[in-house]
């Protein structure tokens, strides 16, 4: 990755939560243009010039994903030095006691989380990404979920293809 800063795009959403302290409060989301397979990644890391063909970094990546279920399944946690550590969780309904416990009734979900290294020297958590991005407005969403706009400095109707010429910039961080 290069030293400069990354480009992320995010829209802006209103809270419609009708009994939240936070109601029709604005909130960004990242703008997730697209994911990556499997081979979308290969590719990838093949492209920033790696001594490795796409096929071999494939078979790498496939064989650790395969690997890391495996491990955390078994209740290991696996920790990937300057990424991060995957590990399981699980997700259920409490019982009043231990007796009326029942994991076949209760569980309701095991999931695999992940924690970013916090080394200083990887900065990958999120407040040091937040450093490592330049943040562009894409889009705006009111609280009925529809796109809107900044003209003049008033919220209007998103016009698909129409630019509005007093629109107040790119709310950069």
């Amino acid at each position: 990755m290069a030293n400069s800063k990354i480009s992320m795009k995010y829209d802006l959403y209103q809270n419609n939560i009708k009994d939240s302290a936070t109601n029709g409060k604005w909130y960004p989301r990242a703008v997730r243009d697209n994911t990556l397979n499997l081979k979308g990644l290969a590719n990838h890391i093949q492209g920033h010039g790696s001594v490795f063909t796409r096929d071999v970094v494939e078979g790498v990546m496939l064989k650790f994903k395969e690997c890391l279920i495996e491990l955390v399944s078994q209740g290991v946690g696996v920790k990937i030095d300057g990424l991060g550590t995957f590990y399981p969780t699980l997700e259920a309904d409490g019982a009043d006691t231990p007796i009326e416990y029942n994991v076949f009734n209760n569980l309701k979900g095991v999931h695999i989380r992940f924690n970013p290294e916090n080394a200083a020297e990887e900065r990958i958590t999120s407040r040091a990404m937040a450093k490592k991005v330049s943040l562009k407005q894409n889009m705006i969403y009111d609280k009925d979920g529809k796109p809107k706009m900044v003209v003049n400095k008033e919220l209007v109707d998103y016009v698909r293809g129409k630019k509005s010429d007093g629109a107040d910039g790119d709310n950069q961080g």
